[in-house]
């Protein structure tokens, strides 16, 4: 007789497999995600969370740190993936190298989160907000309770408008909102950025057809991942170059960012 396996149990199960049979590496990493998922459920979300899928792997879109999906790669539900080269700092965001580990593991951590608002969202409330790629009122607004409750700043939806325009977009927090230091220096977006950029800059003036069009990928990259500034930047810069093409002997400025 087949035994029939539900979706709360299977979840559960699998939790239970991470944290205590899973490989050291896994096991250690994941089951830190786990516990802070746990605590999480129990302040912010009133327990009415069952444990997601928790995976180091690859999310959808290229320029995102992590997604949470409605069905899992095999059929589950509630699926969270994270980056992996977050925490091995092999990704050209972070600083590698054993001082900055510390920090890693607070930058993943942190992505976490983001992913189980979410989660609440997309299980419990059922206010998924298409339209702002997930990043809407209602997240902002669940974002901003939480960030009180840390003593971290509110947060606007992803779509910058009205008196709350200035404010930091839901869309990165809570990253956006952290002290600088929160991150213990393995944190280099900015720095990371500007050294592209300027790769890329001096690489146009041989190869601007080329650069122009991984910029356009980009900016596509970047409007389907509600990623609106670093798609903004990326037009700066597609302007910047074709403003300084057919002047030999001249780099085009690096946008601000």
């Amino acid at each position: 007789m087949q035994t029939t396996i539900t979706d709360a149990d299977l979840r559960a199960t699998f939790r239970a497999f991470v944290i205590g049979q899973a490989e050291p590496w896994h096991r250690a990493h994941l089951g830190r995600l786990y516990a802070r998922w746990d605590e999480w459920n129990a302040a912010f979300f009133q327990g009415r969370l069952a444990p997601p899928y928790i995976l180091f792997s690859p999310p959808e879109s290229a320029r995102a740190y992590g997604d949470c999906s409605n069905i899992s790669s095999f059929g589950g539900r509630a699926q969270i993936r994270i980056r992996p080269s977050l925490l091995t700092g092999t990704h050209r965001h972070m600083r590698q190298g054993e001082s900055f580990a510390e920090g890693l593991a607070r930058f993943v951590t942190d992505v976490l989160p983001h992913e189980s608002v979410h989660q609440w969202h997309i299980e419990i409330t059922g206010q998924i907000e298409e339209s702002y790629h997930g990043h809407g009122p209602a997240f902002a607004a669940t974002c901003t309770q939480i960030g009180a409750a840390l003593g971290l700043p509110p947060v606007r939806s992803m779509k910058r408008r009205g008196s709350g325009a200035a404010m930091p977009s839901c869309a990165q927090w809570p990253i956006c909102v952290r002290s600088a230091d929160f991150y213990l220096g393995a944190y280099a977006y900015a720095q990371a950025e500007d050294a592209q950029a300027q790769a890329e800059d001096a690489q146009a003036q041989s190869q601007p057809a080329a650069v122009l069009a991984a910029l356009l990928d980009q900016i596509i990259t970047d409007v389907d991942a509600a990623r609106l500034a670093e798609a903004r930047t990326a037009l700066v810069r597609i302007a910047a170059l074709s403003t300084s093409a057919g002047r030999p002997g001249r780099s085009a400025p690096v946008a601000p960012r």
